[in-house]
Parts: structure tokens; C-alpha cells; sequence
């Protein structure tokens, strides 16, 4: 069963509300849905009753990925061609067109279009895209928001010296000894309270915190899953990896490739041994398991508060009436801190409200399972994500749905479903194109696929690139990850990324060679010396 808009139109005339709802470094198998131990009923509800997009793909990392999906672009073209707080450092990006580090003037927010179409436009959660009033959510188009401006925060306070909250137009304080995610969704469900009764369709734009760094949640979500992880990361990636493959995700044929051998972070690959589960003594297994139980009750809570936004949403009236769209930023993160325990952070009081524990690169593997790497990374562990769509006046799934699709299709959708055109100019600036594309004729089964054979995807972030084209995908990550050059994959046959075909394919590698070349340039992509290729 999918969308009908006759459907609609029969019961009522009013315009469909949006809800977008953004994890946080959140890993492809760590929903219920999409294989996971973690108790997600409400987002699974939605899957039960919409699609799974299995073929979904981000950037990176959070600024960069967010910066495509509110503009429909590519993120060196909107202004976060790096992260804002790294491109200060570095010396090639400072000033220069694409590094701006906020949304800059050759795109618009999709809110604002959308609002320009009559819609309310709510933003509650982390922004993340500029941190001065002028390029806030509320001057991006965002009517009512209340946002972190950073790239995060502790979860249950705030330091003003340390993170910045705006409220619409002015600096606001955080409710201190509240949890985020409480706080985003009670923020969320006020903004579409108190606009109810005139009518007027919405778009909410849900950025939860959750569950990224720091790892923190309500004791009681961390009790929930104590003893849960004793296993050890190995076993859970393993478990994950079979789940995929029998709820359908992942062919019987692929087989898990052996981890790395050191560890990886965000902007470097240390020399620090990825160490197998069994090397670990016990105080140390009880350590890491601890990690992996408070990032489990992260997105149990997560999870709860979605179902919270979602049951108000039906006591109003409006949950029928509504497009869901459920995603995760970037793959998890490789963040590793409190290998062991200190004063600051002993076993007690780890995910406690002055705990900054982070669970590291073995978890994040797990959290990847069928994907290479993690967060920061070109390779599928960084940018291959979950995706979840439930149409209005969907009750019944649609299943799987395999069609490639990116982050930047969503801000299209949006505008096709709001009945708003995109502009080539807008308030006197010119705008540059969208690079993505409506999702509703894949939506309504008009079209069995968003972007052709042809299409081309590329990526580059701290140095490590990508470019996709079909099945076929090139990806240059430095050493001992990768190979320092670019390596060619069949990605239906290989999605673990496991296998460099350049050799046996040379015209297909020298084709998207070019290709690469060719992104590069028309996106303004400004190449680190270890990119010369």
C-alpha cells in the first residue's frame, strides 16, 4: 500500500505535515528495524507501516551531512565544506568559498522555502550549521526553534562559557538536570500545541542529540540493558551482521570481513591495537560493556520520545496527516575516552550527568557491522546510513526498498510535497541547484528508482574521498585503512568493501577517476596534499 494523494484530498484539503527526525551518530544495525538488541518499538512502528531505504547515503560526519539535507546540495557547495571547527585550522580552507563553516549565501534553507509555502517551520535539538544569531535556525526560516548551535553537549546541563542554546531569536538558557532528548521533544510538541488551532500544516525538524558524545542517559534506560553487552563487541557485531542478513538487509552470500588492526577517530588512524574481546580482563570487559549499555539506553529513550511526538500527533488529529522521515546523520563514532577508569569518571557514575565517556572503535564496528569503518570515514561505515519514510495515510509497509538515494533528496521531497518549487533565485541571490531529487514518485511506485545509472555521488572530508556511480563506487582512504589511492568496489556484490577491482576493471577505475576529477571542480573541492590524485 503506499500515498495516495486523491486519498488525502477526499478527507481533507488541508496541505501535509512534515516531520523530520535526525539521529546522531547513530549506526546502520542499531535500530530494532535494521537488526538491532535495542528496544526501538516506536521507530520500528514506523517501518511496520512505511519503508526501510537500505540503499541511503549521508556524508560523513554532522555538519557537513546536515548542510546537504537542508539545502539539497552538496555540502562544499553550502558552506560546510569541512567542519567549521577544524577548517579554522587549516590554512588552504580559511576564507575560501564552500569553508564558510554556516550555510552560505549560494543556497537557501529548505525551511524557509517551505514556510514561504504557508507551513509552519519548527526546529528543536542541534544545529550545528553557524553559531552567531544571523545564521541561526531562526534566521535560516525556523519560525519557533530551540537549538544547540554546537556540535554537542553535555546531555543533562549546560555551561554557557562552553555551549551556545538559542531560543527563535535570542540566546536562551538550558533547563539544567533535564535530559535532551526530554527536552527537545517537550519543546517540539509546545511549538505544534500552541499553533494548532489555526490550521496550518507544519514541518518539524527533530535534531536530537542523541546518541552522540557524550554518552549519557537516565539511570533507569542504562539499568535496562545491564548485563546486556557481557558478550562482548565481537559477538554483538557478529549477531548484528546475521540479523541484517535474515531480516533480508544484507544477501546470504556476503561474509564479514576481519576488523583493522589499530584503532580510528574522526581526523586520524592512531597506532593503538584493536583488541580482540578475549584479550580483555575482566574489570576491563566490565568497563566496556558499561559504555555499550548507556549507548543502548541512549536509543531507548530516543526511541520513547519519538513515540511520545507520535502519540501527540494522533491525540490531535494529525498523525495520519503526516510524512515521517526518520535518519541518521553519519555513521557512529570511533570516539574513544575512559579506557580506564579515573576520578572523573569511575564505573558508577559513568553516563551520569559529568561523565564524558565515549565507547570507542570496537563498539562503533559493531554498530557498522556490514559496513567498513565508521564516522569520518568515505568508506560505507561513515556513509551508508538508515533511512525510515512513512507516508501519510500509510498503514501498511512497503517493505524494503534497495533504490540509491541521499541525503540530499530529502530537501526536494519536502518541496515537492509542500507544493513549492525550488528557485534559481531567491531574495536576489542566486542559488545553485539542487543535486538531490524528490523521493515521491519512488514514494507513490510511480518510479522504481530516484536517480539513474548514471547519477554520480561524490564525497571528500579531512582528506578521505569517494565517488559513486551505479553498483560501482571509488574510495581513497590513507593507510593502513586504505591503500592511500583510490580503490574500485562492486558494491551489490561487495558491501563490505573488501575486494579492489581497479586491476581487473581498468576502463570502469579510469572512468570514475574522471569522474572524481570532474566533482571536484564543479563542487570546489579544495584537495589536501595527500589528494594530488
Amino acid at each position: 500500500m503506499f500515498f495516495s494523494f486523491q486519498k488525502q484530498k477526499k478527507q481533507q484539503q488541508k496541505k501535509i505535515n512534515i516531520v523530520l527526525i535526525v539521529a546522531d551518530d547513530l549506526g546502520y544495525s542499531d535500530l530494532g528495524c535494521f537488526g538491532s538488541e535495542i528496544a526501538t518499538p516506536n521507530i520500528d512502528a514506523l517501518a511496520d507501516q512505511g519503508q526501510l531505504f537500505t540503499n541511503f547515503y549521508t556524508e560523513a560526519a554532522c555538519s557537513p551531512s546536515r548542510a546537504m539535507l537542508l539545502t539539497g546540495t552538496d555540502n562544499h557547495i553550502a558552506g560546510l565544506g569541512d567542519m567549521a571547527e577544524r577548517a579554522v585550522s587549516i590554512p588552504k580552507e580559511v576564507g575560501q568559498p564552500g569553508y564558510e563553516g554556516y550555510l552560505n549565501n549560494k543556497v537557501v534553507c529548505v525551511a524557509q522555502l517551505i514556510k514561504d509555502a504557508g507551513y509552519h517551520t519548527y526546529m528543536a535539538g542541534k544545529w550545528h550549521l553557524g553559531l552567531t544569531p544571523d545564521q541561526s535556525p531562526f534566521a535560516k526560516g525556523f519560525e519557533r526553534s530551540f537549538a544547540l548551535l554546537d556540535a554537542a553537549a553535555n546531555h543533562f546541563t549546560s555551561d554557557p562559557r562552553a555551549y551556545t542554546f538559542m531560543e527563535d531569536d535570542h540566546l536562551a538558557q538550558y533547563p539544567d538536570g533535564q535530559y535532551s532528548t526530554d527536552v527537545y521533544t517537550d519543546k517540539a510538541i509546545s511549538f505544534i500545541k500552541k499553533d494548532h488551532g489555526d490550521k496550518k500544516p507544519f514541518f518539524l525538524y527533530a535534531a536530537y542529540t542523541a546518541p552522540h558524545w557524550p554518552l549519557q542517559a537516565p539511570p533507569e534506560y542504562i539499568e535496562k540493558y545491564h548485563g546486556k553487552y557481557d558478550m562482548g563487541y565481537d559477538s554483538l557485531r557478529l549477531l548484528r551482521f546475521n540479523a541484517l542478513k535474515q531480516k533480508g538487509i544484507v544477501a546470504k552470500d556476503v561474509v564479514l570481513p576481519p576488523l583493522p588492526a589499530v584503532k580510528g577517530d574522526l581526523y586520524n588512524i592512531s597506532n593503538q591495537p584493536l583488541l580482540p574481546w578475549k584479550s580483555l580482563d575482566k574489570n576491563e570487559q566490565k568497563l566496556e560493556a558499561r559504555k555499550m549499555e548507556i549507548y543502548a539506553g541512549m536509543i531507548d529513550n530516543l526511541d520513547y520520545n519519538i513515540g511520545r511526538l507520535v502519540q501527540y500527533l494522533k491525540d490531535i488529529g494529525e498523525y495520519d496527516n503526516t510524512l515521517f522521515v526518520f535518519l541518521s546523520d553519519n555513521g557512529p563514532s570511533s570516539l574513544d575516552l575512559n579506557e580506564t577508569p579515573d576520578k572523573l569518571n569511575p564505573y558508577p557514575y559513568m553516563g551520569t550527568i559529568n561523565s564524558f565517556v565515549a565507547y570507542g572503535s570496537q563498539w562503533a564496528h559493531a554498530s557498522s557491522a556490514v559496513n567498513s569503518l565508521y564516522k569520518g570515514y568515505s568508506a560505507e561505515g561513515g556513509i551508508h546510513g538508515p533511512m525510515i519514510i512513512k507516508m501519510p495515510f500509510q498503514q501498511e509497509d512497503n517493505g524494503i526498498d534497495t533504490a540509491f538515494t541521499t541525503i540530499m533528496d530529502i530537501a526536494p521531497t519536502f518541496l515537492d510535497l509542500a507544493g513549492s518549487k525550488y528557485p534559481s533565485v531567491y531574495k536576489g541571490r542566486q542559488l545553485t541547484p539542487y543535486k538531490g531529487a524528490s523521493l515521491l514518485p519512488l514514494l507513490n511506485k510511480k518510479k522504481s528508482y530516484v536517480h539513474d545509472e548514471n547519477y554520480i555521488m561524490g564525497w571528500e572530508l579531512f582528506g578521505r574521498c569517494a565517488i559513486r556511480k551505479g553498483k560501482w563506487k571509488i574510495t581513497k582512504i590513507e593507510p593502513p585503512f586504505g591503500k592511500g589511492v583510490f580503490e574500485l568496489f562492486d558494491m551489490e556484490k561487495d558491501p563490505t568493501e573488501s575486494h579492489d577491482l581497479a586491476k581487473q576493471y581498468p576502463d570502469i577505475y579510469n572512468e570514475l577517476l574522471d569522474d572524481w576529477k570532474a566533482y571536484v571542480k564543479e563542487n570546489g573541492v579544495i584537495l589536501s596534499d595527500t589528494l594530488s590524485q
